[in-house]
């Protein structure tokens, strides 16, 4: 009963009411529930993003600093075995003249080229198990012994980290020298290390407008960051501990200014933390922003389709309630209301009915007396106007399925060249029936002519048929329906049948110009007089009264009686379409400059231009020459 209930109550609603619940209901609840969802996983999705490009980052800069670490290890590798260095290792103290002797080879022979173009070493010491140590560069002012006892018995080498030289920041680097006889300690290189390679991995990441990077030593004093104040500062030991505590990872920090995500990875090779500090707002500020937009424009597209959607249900409600108002007027007997008629739509044609139907039952209340009468005359005329209709038309659908009869029975028995005339034959009177002012592309157009061209060729043998067009470029060029079949006619008929020659060349050429594309028609029979070519060219610039063109269209042809007279001249030019009815309805749906021009007529041939518009250029590789070619056979 209640669902009883609730179903009456809800077909006696209003079709307005049932439509805005519809509208919003089905439209804007599901855009809501969808636009919020978008919100909450592109958040989470342009974060992760950033977390992870961010990660990458510093994951990098990481492997850029283990690999500066591993070229210079590597580079102290010719240091170890050479000879001078190990007679230095086996030198005694009181050896003084071997020892200024070997230190001085060592200056001159050897580290030359271990200093050749690095900038980045500060200071270089060798220093011996017997206590002998040579300082080269800035080196000495850092106690040796001081760092040896740093370095464990199992490790040959061992980046130290950040030490001062008297005001001068330095990242002191330990290679332990062997004694290949002895197979013991043989001394130890110190390489003190200057800022300028940390500093420009540094400069070289960029995080946001604010955000930086530092670098961390393994023993929690900062060798890198932005504010110079800060190199060789031990970082809080609880932070340290966050840092040490994994690989890598993320956490966030809150400052008196922002909330920070901070960023970090920890160096396999020797401890060092590379550490990242974005602002979260900074992060993906810019996707964010581009979200927000389109969240804007995606709710202002919802609202104005919610706007339009109620105006127009509120504009078919109030039309469905002037009607329903108009039809209890007129069951209440008042039988001259009228219902507008200005619409198209339903409505309109529900209008027009109620119209009538109150039209219908006023006349049969006036003429009661000659009702059956007047319905037997109105059934006979209709009855005629059918039958005027069937026998003023012919159906293109009975030419098509006849022609189609006659291919069938050509292909049966074996005949093609029947069979082909046909179906081009078809193909021609379907592409005809439609609209000649219908914009088509120059590809349809010349579809429409290759079936032209076939039945020709079944005519004419030796024809040869000669297309040069860019098959890539006539999809972009706009015609106009039965352009180009009117000028080949007029080549076939005037300029070879009319002087007793058998047509043996039709040529399409094709050529992209600055101002459209034009499609040359060219033959080589004979031509017309130079004075009608005048007359012609007068009346396609537009002056038809200048001279002979005029005349032309109205009594003659280009050649002696052209199509063109068609369009002044019926009885001469019936069923065809002329030169100037050509060049008038390309500018009737073109206009200016596009047209036909008479390039060339004379005793070898014509050339007809056609000009026609681009719908888009394309890469002009060719400029549209050379597309296909076909030549016919042989006449047999």
């Amino acid at each position: 009963m209640r669902i009883q209930t609730l179903y009456r109550r809800l077909s006696g609603l209003s079709i307005q009411t049932k439509m805005n619940v519809l509208i919003i209901g089905l439209l804007g609840l599901p855009f809501f529930i969808f636009g919020l969802l978008w919100f909450q996983k592109s958040t989470e999705t342009i974060e992760t993003n950033a977390r992870q490009y961010n990660q990458e980052l510093i994951r990098q800069t990481g492997g850029h600093l283990d690999s500066y670490f591993r070229d210079l290890e590597r580079s102290t590798f010719p240091l170890v075995s050479h000879p001078l260095i190990q007679q230095f290792m086996s030198l005694s103290p009181t050896d003084t003249f071997e020892l200024v002797k070997i230190k001085s080879a060592i200056e001159q022979e050897l580290l030359p080229n271990f200093f050749f173009g690095r900038t980045d070493i500060y200071g270089f010491s060798i220093v011996s198990r017997n206590g002998i140590s040579t300082n080269y560069g800035n080196a000495g002012r850092i106690f040796a012994a001081e760092l040896l006892d740093e370095l464990k018995d199992d490790e040959t080498y061992k980046v130290m980290g950040l030490r001062l030289d008297g005001s001068t920041p330095v990242v002191t680097v330990i290679r332990k020298f062997w004694d290949t006889q002895a197979y013991q300690t043989a001394g130890f290189i110190i390489i003190d290390l200057n800022m300028t390679p940390f500093s420009r991995i540094v400069s070289n990441i960029k995080l946001g407008q604010t955000g930086h990077l530092s670098i961390i030593d393994s023993e929690g004093k900062i060798v890198e960051h932005t504010d110079p104040a800060l190199w060789g500062k031990a970082i809080p030991e609880e932070e340290l501990a966050v840092l040490r505590s994994q690989t890598e990872g993320y956490y966030e920090k809150k400052t008196e200014q922002d909330t920070m995500l901070v960023m970090y990875h920890r160096s396999a090779l020797n401890g060092w933390i590379i550490v990242s500090e974005v602002p979260l707002r900074e992060l993906a500020g810019k996707l964010i922003a581009m979200r927000n937009i389109s969240l804007w424009v995606g709710s202002c597209l919802i609202v104005f389709v919610l706007l339009v959607l109620g105006a127009f249900s509120l504009h078919l409600t109030r039309s469905l309630q002037l009607l329903q108002r108009l039809m209890y007027r007129a069951e209440n007997g008042e039988l001259n209301v009228l219902a507008p008629e200005k619409r198209y739509d339903e409505i309109g044609r529900l209008n027009r009915s109620f119209n009538k139907m109150v039209g219908e039952i006023r006349r049969l209340i006036e003429v009661v007396h000659a009702s059956e009468l007047k319905e037997k005359e109105l059934e006979l005329r209709q009855k005629e106007a059918m039958l005027l209709a069937m026998q003023s038309q012919i159906n293109p659908h009975f030419l098509y399925n006849t022609l189609e009869a006659i291919n069938s029975y050509a292909v049966v028995e074996g005949v093609l060249p029947i069979s082909n005339m046909t179906t081009a034959l078809a193909d021609l009177f379907r592409y005809s029936v439609g609209d000649p002012k219908e914009a088509v592309t120059l590809e349809e157009e010349l579809r429409h002519l290759s079936s032209y061209f076939e039945i020709q060729k079944e005519r004419y043998r030796s024809l040869e048929v000669d297309i040069r067009t860019d098959e890539h470029v006539l999809p972009y060029v706009r015609a106009v329906r039965l352009i180009v079949q009117p000028i080949v006619e007029n080549a076939f008929t005037h300029g070879y049948e009319k002087h007793k020659l058998k047509p043996s060349y039709i040529g399409l050429h094709g050529e992209i110009r600055d101002n459209g594309y034009v499609l040359s028609v060219v033959d080589k029979g004979k031509g017309m007089p130079p004075e009608r070519k005048a007359g012609y060219d007068r009346l396609f610039a537009g002056n038809p009264d200048a001279g002979g063109g005029a005349q032309y269209e109205r009594g003659s042809s280009p050649r002696g009686s052209d199509g063109a007279s068609s369009a002044a001249h019926p009885a001469a030019g019936r069923g065809r379409i002329g030169l100037s009815n050509v060049h008038q309805r390309i500018r009737l749906v073109f206009g200016e400059p596009y047209g036909i021009t008479i390039r060339q007529s004379g005793e070898t041939g014509t050339r007809v231009d056609i000009l026609l518009p681009f719908l888009a250029r394309p890469a002009r590789s060719g400029d549209g020459i050379g597309g296909t070619r076909e030549n016919s056979g042989k006449d047999g």
